[in-house]
């Protein structure tokens, strides 16, 4: 039997490995939504039947090709690029709730703080949820509410998964005042509500796919409403917003705390970088799960920050 130290480095590893498999599932869900792949498989959790879907139309059964509930209009095209493309996005879900399922084993035999084990937990009862979830985005046909409730429930998978790990190890303490800790609060809310200002932005860009079936990227942008000229606008003050922290924090963080610092920045402006290619070049199918997954590196990096600055001040409370 491993010793408790061996034990907790396990439970360490997994839940890191559990929460970079969350971050490359995004990234592939990115790639099924953006090529047009998400009714790939036209049920769940069978692709067309069959736990192996098919390759060809030949061996696509019968029924498929009739039934209103296969393809909602009771025609089917079949790609067997976009049926297997989703197929392995729904394996590549199932290789995580497995590998969730073993971090969570593994906090029953760590020496671990309440708290870990409880965020463990969660992550563990979040991704039983999103598995659901998946069926229901497949049967609502991809409708864009359910698809943004889905990628919400995957940061905060990816978030449980951090405060799991954070709260499973100590941490260096470095004091800073509690108005600098107030700054980071603001710019995790700015962030956000970022956030959700594009997955608004994405719902609108999915109804255009399906309007123009993939083709005539570029006109997409004009057809967008408000809340495109908002979300591009809001970059800017979040990305100012996080230079301004990375000012602040700077004359209070030994440098190799700074690191935390300048990541939400870096991926903040890779997020700008990849925004505006998307608009200035037709929305290229590989550049839109990139810009998604620069938006969730921003999230987890920025709590992460938040965690370790509000562990810090908490644990100078505590000493004074």
């Amino acid at each position: 039997m491993p010793d408790t130290n061996a034990r907790l480095t396990y439970f360490r590893r997994s839940v890191r490995a559990s929460f970079f498999l969350v971050l490359f599932l995004v990234l592939i869900g990115g790639v099924v939504r953006s090529t047009g792949a998400g009714m790939g498989c036209p049920d769940w959790p069978k692709c067309f039947g069959s736990w192996i879907p098919p390759t060809s139309a030949e061996q696509v059964p019968a029924e498929y090709w009739t039934n209103p509930l296969s393809s909602k209009d009771g025609s089917l095209v079949f790609n067997p690029v976009k049926t297997w493309t989703e197929y392995l996005n729904r394996l590549l879900g199932v290789l995580i709730g497995l590998a969730i399922l073993l971090q969570f084993g593994f906090s029953f035999f760590s020496r671990l703080a309440a708290s870990s084990r409880i965020f463990s937990a969660l992550s563990f009862v979040l991704v039983v949820f999103q598995g659901w979830l998946g069926s229901v985005v497949v049967s609502t046909d991809l409708r864009p509410v359910v698809i943004t409730l889905h990628l919400f429930v995957a940061l905060l998978i990816a978030l449980s998964l951090l405060l799991s790990l954070f709260f499973s190890q100590s941490r260096p303490v470095s004091f800073i005042g509690s108005t600098h800790s107030s700054l980071v609060w603001w710019v995790s809310g700015v962030l956000l509500i970022q956030f959700f200002l594009g997955t608004e932005v994405r719902s609108q860009v999915d109804v255009l796919f399906k309007q123009f079936a993939y083709q005539n990227r570029f006109a997409y942008a004009d057809a967008l409403n408000w809340k495109f000229p908002v979300h591009r606008s809001f970059s800017v003050l979040a990305l100012f917003l996080m230079g301004y922290q990375i000012f602040q924090l700077g004359r209070y963080l030994a440098a190799a705390q700074m690191r935390f610092v300048f990541y939400p920045f870096l991926f903040g402006l890779s997020l700008v970088l990849s925004g505006i290619i998307l608009v200035y070049f037709g929305f290229p199918a590989m550049v839109q799960p990139l810009h998604l997954l620069f938006g969730f590196a921003i999230l987890c990096s920025q709590c992460w920050l938040l965690l370790l600055l509000r562990f810090a001040q908490s644990t100078k409370n505590a000493i004074g």
